[in-house]
């Protein structure tokens, strides 16, 4: 579904991402793991078309979207869940969650998106007048993905969506993630500095380190790799 080839990217002269490959099938679980300063996010920043490479190509379906305006990327159906959530903070709840719908027309589905998202996160529904930027940090987080997820995509990217969060809130976070996984037929991949979090349910991961990959293998396979054991699970 997604192919990063060879994908070079700079701020100026200076090197944020270095040469990076990835791919992600359709239907998997793909992680993105490494320290905050790897270039995780610059990357997903690339894919989603904010940032454009310096060298290298994206393709998404056999379509190359390097050269695409985000706006035709979010309509080959890529939603961001970006860090730091990233809301209209003076919108209201509701009103972020249509935002997220904004290039569907099928009103039936964007109905039943709304009834799921609204289920796997009561708090929402229960504050959906209220603005955004009154939401908790975790309840922001709660909105960000339910916002993407009301694109209906066929690819959903997470930036480090438990950066920032309280431990509990982390894991409310992840089970929400793991139900989407299991409900949804959609395709994720994510950025996460939290190993522990991430690689038990990823079907394959990437260890990126100084804007390269590092080391790539099975989401449960990396948990028993010396490296990954001693760097990111702290055993």
């Amino acid at each position: 579904m997604l192919q990063v080839k060879s994908v070079t990217v700079h701020y100026g002269k200076a090197l944020a991402v270095d040469s990076v490959s990835l791919e992600v099938d359709e239907g998997e679980f793909v992680a993105v793991i490494g320290p905050n300063g790897a270039g995780k996010t610059t990357l997903f920043k690339t894919i989603s078309s904010v940032i454009r490479p310096t060298s290298g190509e994206i393709l998404f379906e056999g379509v190359r979207i390097s050269d695409l305006p985000p706006h035709e990327v979010a309509r080959l159906g890529i939603a961001h869940c970006p860090e730091r959530r990233r809301l209209g903070y003076r919108m209201s709840v509701m009103e972020n969650l249509e935002l997220g719908a904004y290039l569907r027309k099928d009103r039936a589905g964007i109905e039943e998106d709304l009834k799921f998202v609204f289920e796997m996160f009561p708090v929402l529904k229960e504050r959906k007048n209220q603005k955004a930027g009154t939401l908790s940090g975790g309840e922001q987080q709660m909105l960000a993905i339910a916002r993407a997820l009301m694109a209906d995509p066929k690819l959903l990217m997470m930036d480090e969506p438990s950066v920032g969060l309280a431990p509990l809130m982390k894991e409310r976070i992840f089970e929400a993630i793991e139900e989407i996984k299991k409900e949804r037929s959609v395709t994720i991949l994510i950025s996460e500095q939290d190993a522990s979090l991430v690689l038990p349910m990823s079907d394959r991961a990437y260890v990126m380190e100084t804007g390269r990959m590092k080391i790539e293998g099975r989401g449960r396979e990396l948990m028993e790799n010396d490296y990954v054991k001693v760097t990111y699970l702290g055993l």
